[in-house]
């Protein structure tokens, strides 16, 4: 009993805590307000529209134009460059190839701060946008993503958890339009409507009808000619860019994937297969 109550008295005269005039405190580093900055940033935008419906440039151009501003308005501030994906999903990283190079220029210490609208034009994969931000956070120095619009700034402490759910949300929107537009397609097939996409050796008609535009039909018959003569594929391809043969986006040079992918087309023989992918 008396040892307990001497250990117990020891403790208490332990957690006393000794005389604070004799401690020197060193204070540590403030954390940075994002707005109140007055460092030197070498400046990231990351802009992104998720098709290439002509009617999407404009989206695509203003906000470009309005980094543009915004960078300028902060004479500390130093713009690296705009990295933009145009006709790009946000679901994964694949084709994203502004994006994918604005992460390495990050690596290679070129970046200190990445400024996008929102979460969901960042990433809309809640993998992706976390495990990026912990990245760039995690390098030395750290590099912060600014979310203009939910007003997150990933190096703020408390940001993470905001940022998880934003992320959260902005994936489940995704896959909610996802699913409302595969039904719409569901519901197009069963009744014999089909999507057309451009397709090499046809144009649409008013009624969004195939005919053939002649001028193309021409490089489709002598790919399929080529091929049963033996051409790889690739000499196809080779062929058709010596002759200047155009391509349905109107460019001049072929390769032999975009040759496998027409004579893999079923349309080209008069039949459709939906469903595909």
């Amino acid at each position: 009993m008396k040892e307990t109550e001497s250990r117990k008295a020891r403790i208490h005269e332990r957690y006393k805590g000794m005389d604070l005039d004799e401690l020197d405190v060193i204070p540590a580093i403030s954390q940075e307000n994002f707005f109140d900055s007055i460092n030197e940033k070498r400046v990231a935008v990351y802009a992104r529209v998720s098709t290439d419906d002509p009617r999407q440039t404009s989206s695509y151009e203003l906000q470009k134009n309005h980094y543009k501003d915004l960078v300028s308005r902060h004479p500390n501030w130093d713009l690296v460059d705009i990295y933009a994906d145009e006709g790009i999903s946000g679901t994964s990283l694949q084709h994203r190839d502004a994006f994918i190079k604005m992460i390495k220029d990050c690596q290679d210490g070129r970046i200190d701060l990445i400024v996008t609208k929102t979460v969901a034009r960042f990433a809309r994969n809640i993998l992706d946008c976390i495990g990026y931000v912990r990245q760039l956070a995690a390098k030395q120095p750290p590099v912060g993503v600014f979310f203009e619009t939910e007003n997150i700034y990933t190096l703020n402490s408390n940001s993470e958890m905001l940022l998880s759910f934003m992320a959260t949300m902005a994936q489940e929107e995704s896959h909610n339009k996802s699913d409302i537009m595969n039904a719409s397609i569901e519901m197009r097939f069963r009744r014999g409507i089909f999507l057309t996409p451009p397709l090499l050796g046809y144009d649409l008609d008013e009624d969004k009808n195939l005919v053939i535009n002649e001028k193309e039909a021409e490089t489709v018959r002598l790919i399929f000619f080529m091929y049963l003569y033996g051409y790889t594929c690739a000499q196809i391809a080779d062929t058709l860019t010596k002759l200047g043969r155009r391509t349905k986006k109107n460019n001049t040079s072929w390769s032999p994937g975009s040759i496998l992918q027409i004579l893999q087309n079923e349309r080209h023989c008069g039949d459709v297969l939906a469903r595909k992918t």
